[in-house]
C-alpha cells in the first residue's frame, strides 16, 4: 500500500475517536505523500479530510484553504459529487466561522449540485443544514422553504418524502382546524 494511503487511513482513524489532531497531522503527511506520488485525486481528498479535521479543531485559516483547495481540485478533475460534498463541508466552516451568508449560499450550491448528479438524499440532507441554519438566526420562513425543497428534490415515489410532506402539513392543521 502507498505511504499516502496509510496515512490517511491512519488520519481517518483518528479523526473517528475524535483525535482531531492527530488527525490533522497524518492528514498533513499524507497530503505531501500524494503530492509526491501525482495522486492528484486522492490528494484532493485527503485536502478534504484535513479540512474537516482543521475545522474540528477551529483552525477556520486552514479548515478553508484546505477545503477550497480540495473543492478546485475535484473540480479540475470533474468529479461533480466530491466537489459538492467539499462544498458542504466548506459551507460549515463558513457558518463556524460566523459568515452565514456564504454559508448559505454554499449549502444552496451543494444541493444543487446534488440534485443534479440524482443524489436525492444527500441534497435533502444539505438542505436540512440550510435550514437549520436559518433556524439557528430566526428566520423561520426560509427555514422551512429550505427544508420543503429537499422534500421536493426526492423522488415522487419515495416513501420518506410521502411521510416528511405529511408531517409539513400537521401544522396548518393544527393550526387553522383541518381546512
Amino acid at each position: 500500500m502507498d505511504e499516502w494511503k496509510n496515512l490517511h487511513a491512519e488520519g481517518i482513524q483518528h479523526y473517528r475517536v475524535k483525535r482531531y489532531a492527530a488527525a490533522a497531522r497524518c492528514f498533513e503527511e499524507a497530503k505531501v505523500a500524494a503530492e509526491q506520488a501525482g495522486e492528484r485525486h486522492h490528494l484532493a481528498e485527503v485536502l478534504n479530510d484535513l479540512g474537516v479535521a482543521r475545522r474540528e479543531l477551529g483552525e477556520w485559516d486552514a479548515a478553508q484553504r484546505a477545503l477550497e483547495d480540495a473543492h478546485a481540485l475535484f473540480g479540475e478533475l470533474q468529479d461533480t459529487h466530491s466537489q459538492a460534498q467539499t462544498l458542504g463541508n466548506l459551507a460549515s466552516v463558513y457558518e463556524g466561522r460566523g459568515d452565514y451568508a456564504a454559508a448559505a449560499e454554499a449549502y444552496r450550491e451543494s444541493a444543487r449540485m446534488f440534485e443534479a448528479l440524482g443524489e436525492h438524499e444527500l441534497a435533502m440532507y444539505t438542505r436540512q443544514a440550510l435550514s437549520r441554519l436559518h433556524l439557528e438566526h430566526k428566520q423561520w420562513l426560509t427555514a422551512i422553504a429550505a427544508y420543503e425543497e429537499g422534500i421536493e428534490a426526492m423522488p415522487d415515489r419515495s416513501l420518506k418524502k410521502k411521510v416528511l410532506q405529511q408531517l409539513m402539513q400537521l401544522p396548518g392543521r393544527w393550526l387553522f382546524g383541518g381546512r
